[in-house]
C-alpha cells in the first residue's frame, strides 16, 4: 500500500510559525557512581523525576535524578551475569522494567530496576529478521513496544546506506516483532523520493518517530513537510497528517551528492547531511522537536513546537551549538529538560532546564 507521505492537513503550506526565546533557568551537574558516560545516543524523560540515558559509545545505561544529578541505577555490560551488549536504542515506557536493542546482535534485552544489581537481566530475545534485512547499530529512528510487539526500523543487508538503491531494496520502515522474536510484517513503505533515487545521500538520519501518550506511532520525513500519525493497530494508512510551517532556520529539502560517501573507515570528508530531528517529546498540549543541523565546522539546533489544541506552530527565533546546550530529554509542567553530556568542550555533564517564551511583536 502507497503512503501519501507528501499531502497534509492544518496548518497549511506556507504558514509561519510564531517565535520564541529559549530562556535558560539553571542547570545542576550530574554524577555518576558506576561507569562513565558521554555523548549519549539518546536522552529520556522517563518522569517527573528520572532521566533514562543509553549510551552507544560508553556501552552502558543509566538513570538519574534530574532533581539532583544523582545517578540512581546504571546497567553495565558483563555486570548482568556476564551479559555483554551495546545499546542501540531503549524503550523507557514501561520502566521500571525496560527493552535495550542491540542492532548488532539482533537482540532484544529486558531489564528490570526493581531488582538488585546483578538480578536486573529478565530476558533476551533473538529476532528472527528475513534473510535479506538487518538493523543499524547506531542511529536507529524507530524501537517502540506495544501491547506484546515491538516496531523495529529496517534496514537491507545487501548495500550500505549511502548506496541509492538502500531505500528500494529495505522497501519498508518498520518490522513487526512478536514478544518471542519473530518477524510478523512489514509497514510503512518509504516516500517514492527515496525508492526512485538517482543520486546519493550522506549517511545521515532522515526520519524521526515518537509514540504518544495515547498510543500513536508519529513518523516524519521532513523533505516531504509532513508528519504522519499511525494508529498503531493499523499501520496501512496514517489516520492524520500534520503539515510543517516554513522555516528560516530549518533546511527540509535533502542535500543530494553525485558521488557515493565513501564508506571505508578512517576517510575524514565533509559532506552535506540533511537536516533531522531527534524524536518527538510530548507533553499534554502537543509536541516539542529539537532539530540537527550538521555543519563543516560545528552542529547546530534549535526547536519547533507543536500545539495540538489550537493547531499552530512555534519556532526558536535562533540557533544553538548543539555542544554547548544539550539534548531534550522531555518536558515537565512546560519547562525542557535536558542532558548536555558531550564532554567535547568541558569536562564536566549537566542537566539543564529552560522553558520557551513567545517573543511579543
Amino acid at each position: 500500500m502507497q503512503i501519501l507521505w507528501s499531502c497534509g492537513e492544518k496548518p497549511t503550506e506556507g504558514t509561519s510559525p510564531q517565535t520564541f526565546d529559549l530562556v535558560m533557568l539553571d542547570s545542576i551537574e550530574v554524577k555518576e557512581i558506576h561507569g562513565f558516560f558521554s555523548r549519549p545516543s539518546s536522552v529520556h524523560l522517563i518522569n517527573d523525576t528520572l532521566i533514562g540515558v543509553e549510551s552507544f559509545q560508553n556501552k552502558g545505561i543509566w538513570v538519574i535524578d534530574n532533581r539532583t544529578g544523582q545517578e540512581v541505577y546504571s546497567i553495565l555490560p558483563e555486570e548482568e551475569n556476564g551479559l555483554s551488549f551495546r545499546p542501540t536504542k531503549c524503550y523507557w515506557a514501561e520502566y521500571p522494567r525496560i527493552s535495550v536493542f542491540d542492532g548488532a546482535t539482533k537482540r532484544i534485552h529486558i531489564f528490570d530496576f526493581n531488582n538488585e544489581k546483578g538480578k536486573r537481566h529478565i530476558n533476551s530475545l533473538i529476532l528472527n529478521t528475513p534473510d535479506d534485512l538487518w538493523f543499524k547499530p547506531i542511529l536507529m529512528g524507530i524501537f517502540i513496544k506495544k501491547g506484546e510487539h515491538y516496531y523495529i526500523e529496517h534496514s537491507t543487508n545487501k548495500v550500505p546506506f549511502t548506496s541509492n538503491k538502500y531505500f528500494e531494496l529495505t522497501n519498508h520502515l518498520v518490522g513487526i516483532y512478536s514478544s518471542e522474536g519473530e518477524h510478523l510484517k512489514n509497514y510503512i513503505p518509504f516516500p517514492d523520493q527515496l525508492r526512485n533515487l538517482t543520486k546519493f545521500i550522506g549517511p545521515g538520519k532522515l526520519f524521526t518517530s515518537g509514540l504518544s501518550d495515547d498510543g500513536d506511532i508519529y513518523i516524519s520525513f521532513p523533505f516531504t513537510k509532513t508528519i504522519s500519525i499511525f494508529d498503531s493497530s493499523n499501520l496501512d494508512k496514517p489516520v492524520q497528517l500534520i503539515r510543517y510551517p516554513d522555516s528560516p532556520i530549518f533546511q527540509f529539502d535533502i542535500p543530494f551528492l553525485e558521488t557515493e560517501v565513501d564508506n571505508t573507515i578512517g576517510t575524514l570528508k565533509y559532506y552535506s547531511e540533511a537536516h533531522y530531528f531527534n524524536d518527538f517529546k510530548f507533553d499534554q498540549d502537543g509536541f516539542v522537536l529539537q532539530s540537527i543541523m550538521k555543519g563543516e565546522e560545528n552542529t547546530l539546533t534549535h526547536f519547533l513546537k507543536y500545539d495540538r489544541i489550537d493547531e499552530k506552530w512555534s519556532e526558536s527565533s535562533s540557533t544553538f551549538d548543539l555542544l554547548n546546550l544539550g539534548e531534550l530529554a522531555g518536558i515537565k509542567n512546560d519547562t525542557l529538560i535536558l542532558v548536555d553530556a558531550s564532554m567535547m568542550n568541558k569536562d564536566k555533564k549537566f542537566i539543564k532546564r529552560a522553558v520557551l517564551r513567545p517573543i511579543e511583536e
